[in-house]
């Protein structure tokens, strides 16, 4: 449409950390979050809004065409099982201050390394229960013993 435009809002890249904080985001009603994860060791991908891990989440997650699985009053959307595996993320959101935060999120991972080896695809859908607050903050937390690797990105975009 005329007139219609996305904003990079804020984007933060990782040099080997436990967290990767995107924050003192502009609200909009849309967010596409672009998500790359470089694991250094067991790293796994916690996604929390608004610093928010109280338990306030739930999803339902679907791993290479299989059948889904549900996990409901979550600290935060868990959205990859395999810990070492280089991984890429695309979520859209809904933003309303007023209404639980919906999103949708596709992503992949490497499945080993070399072409022996078919990517894995995993697509879950997901809400953040608060209806006070639009999201103005987005955490990638590791909650393994290792880190995520230099490279390792949050990018988050967002429209009216």
């Amino acid at each position: 449409e005329a007139g219609s435009y996305i904003t990079v809002l804020g984007a933060k890249e990782a040099a080997t950390a436990d967290v990767i904080t995107v924050d003192n985001l502009e609200a909009k009603k849309h967010l596409m979050i672009q998500v790359k994860i470089i694991p250094s060791g067991d790293a796994n991908n916690i996604l929390r809004f608004n610093n928010d891990s109280g338990s306030n989440y739930a999803r339902r997650r679907q791993e290479d065409g299989g059948s889904d699985g549900t996990a409901v009053s979550q600290t935060g959307i868990n959205w990859e099982r395999d810990y070492t595996e280089l991984g890429f993320a695309t979520i859209n959101v809904i933003n309303e201050a007023s209404k639980e935060k919906l999103a949708i999120h596709e992503s992949v991972t490497n499945n080993g390394n070399g072409a022996g080896n078919a990517p894995k695809r995993a697509e879950l859908v997901y809400k953040w229960a608060n209806t006070s607050n639009a999201i103005t903050r987005v955490d990638m937390v590791n909650t393994q013993s290792g880190s995520y690797a230099e490279g390792s990105e949050v990018t988050v975009y967002g429209t009216d």
